[in-house]
C-alpha cells in the first residue's frame, strides 16, 4: 500500500465521480421501477407517460455510462476517461500485478457490457438507419440482472485500486440518499393519491386543492 501517484489519482477521482453518479441513477431506477408491480401501478396512476419517459431515460443513461467506462484509453488522438485509461496509467507506473488483476476484471466487464455497447452504438448515442427502419428487433435485450452484474464488476475494479493504494473501499451500491431519492418521490405520490381519495369521499373540500404554499409553482 502506498500513496496514489498523481497521474493515477486524477483519473481515478474523475472515474469515481462518474461511477458514483451511475449507481445513484441505478438506485433510483430500482426504487421506482424494480420494486413491485404495485409500485408500477401507482406510477401509472399518477403520470404514466411521464414515468415511461423517465424509465427509458434512466435505463438508457446507465447503459450509456457503462459503455463509456469500457471504452479504450483513446479514440484516435483524443484521450478517454475510461477504466482502460486508468489501467494503462497504473501499468506505466510499474504496478504489474495490479495491472494484470485489472486486466482480468476489465475483460470480464467488457464481456458483460457487450450488449450495452451495441445498444450505445446503434441506438443510444447514434441512430443506426438499418436498425431504426428494421421491422425486426436487431438489438440485444438488456436485463436488470445484466446491469447488476456489470455494476458489480465495476465496483470491484475500482475497489481493487482503492484497497491497493488507500487500504479502503467505497460502497457504491449503498449510497446514502435517504430523504432525497426515489423512495421520497413514491412517498409524496402516495400522499397525493390519498389527498385525491379524501376529496372524492368529501372528507375534505375540493376548494382546498387551490390552496397551499406551492400553488403558484
Amino acid at each position: 500500500m502506498g500513496k496514489m501517484p498523481p497521474t493515477i489519482e486524477e483519473v481515478f477521482n474523475e472515474l469515481k465521480k462518474e461511477i458514483t453518479l451511475l449507481h445513484a441513477r441505478w438506485i433510483i431506477y430500482r426504487q421506482l421501477f424494480g420494486s413491485s408491480e404495485r409500485r408500477i401501478e401507482l406510477l401509472n396512476e399518477c403520470a404514466s407517460a411521464f414515468f415511461a419517459i423517465i424509465h427509458e431515460a434512466l435505463l438508457g443513461e446507465v447503459q450509456l455510462t457503462l459503455s463509456k467506462l469500457t471504452d479504450p484509453p483513446r479514440s484516435r488522438k483524443d484521450e478517454n476517461l475510461s477504466l482502460e485509461q486508468l489501467r494503462e496509467r497504473i501499468d506505466a507506473q510499474g504496478q504489474n500485478d495490479l495491472a494484470n488483476s485489472l486486466r482480468n476484471l476489465l475483460d470480464d466487464l467488457k464481456d458483460k457490457c457487450q450488449g450495452m455497447r451495441t445498444q450505445r452504438n446503434k441506438r443510444l448515442a447514434h441512430l443506426d438507419l438499418p436498425t431504426a427502419i428494421s421491422k425486426s428487433n436487431l438489438l440485444p435485450g438488456i436485463s436488470r440482472q445484466m446491469i447488476e452484474e456489470a455494476l458489480k464488476v465495476t465496483r470491484e475494479y475500482m475497489n481493487v485500486i482503492e484497497r491497493h493504494y488507500n487500504g479502503s473501499e467505497t460502497k457504491y451500491e449503498y449510497l446514502g440518499m435517504t430523504g432525497n431519492d426515489g423512495e421520497t418521490l413514491i412517498s409524496r405520490l402516495k400522499h397525493a393519491l390519498r389527498y385525491e381519495e379524501l376529496i372524492k369521499n368529501k372528507e375534505i373540500f375540493l376548494q382546498e386543492r387551490g390552496k397551499g404554499k406551492w400553488q403558484d409553482a
